[in-house]
């Protein structure tokens, strides 16, 4: 379980490389088995979550949630297992590129558990904060549910990524292939969460 089989690294380096293109903000690629993620999934469920708060809001800007959270989450057991198949996986991909995208190594400091109960309303139309950099990562473990990425605060021009289970998100952050600021931020929601979702959330904060 949770080996960087050679596969595994072509996949990364090809999803980095995918990336790194312009107007590329975040991506989708199958990746983990079903022992992983019934392993992932049995931690997840176990931890310790909280209501998140309704809104969240920063500098005028409200974003709803509906979601229990565990955060932070802790770094062990197969959540561990998964953080160094990922930060080993970025790394080496990154130098496997023409020009390396990853500015420093890759390392996850910022761990989150979501928890969405069936019909939940989601997340709203937000960006991560500028403290989260290189790169995002969002697993869905169980459940189904609709995650977009949009061009404005309106929803306009979403795309939608697959984040069904078994997928590995990559979402563009700073630092990641010379970007800065809102550049390399994507906007992005989660919606039309028919069956609950179930979902992980990884992050390198610089501190």
């Amino acid at each position: 379980m949770f080996a960087l089989t050679e596969d595994r690294l072509n996949i990364l380096t090809e999803a980095l490389r995918e990336l790194s293109q312009d107007q590329c903000l975040g991506l989708s690629i199958p990746f983990f088995d079903e022992d992983e993620l019934a392993g992932l999934t049995s931690e997840a469920e176990a931890l310790p979550k909280r209501r998140a708060r309704d809104r969240v809001s920063h500098k005028g800007i409200v974003v709803s949630q509906d979601f229990d959270i565990c955060f932070p989450a802790p770094r062990q057991g197969a959540m561990e297992k998964l953080c160094l198949l990922l930060e080993q996986g970025l790394n080496q991909a990154s130098a496997n590129c023409q020009h390396p995208v990853l500015k420093m190594p890759y390392h996850i400091n910022d761990l989150a558990v979501q928890a969405y109960p069936s019909g939940s309303k989601g997340i709203g139309i937000h960006r991560d904060g500028l403290r989260y950099r290189q790169i995002v990562i969002i697993i869905t473990l169980a459940g189904q549910s609709r995650f977009c990425l949009c061009q404005d605060r309106d929803g306009n021009g979403a795309t939608v990524i697959d984040d069904s289970p078994g997928h590995l998100v990559l979402l563009s952050a700073p630092d990641f292939a010379g970007r800065d600021g809102n550049n390399g931020r994507p906007l992005h929601f989660v919606d039309q969460v028919t069956d609950g979702r179930l979902s992980i959330g990884l992050r390198q904060e610089l501190t």
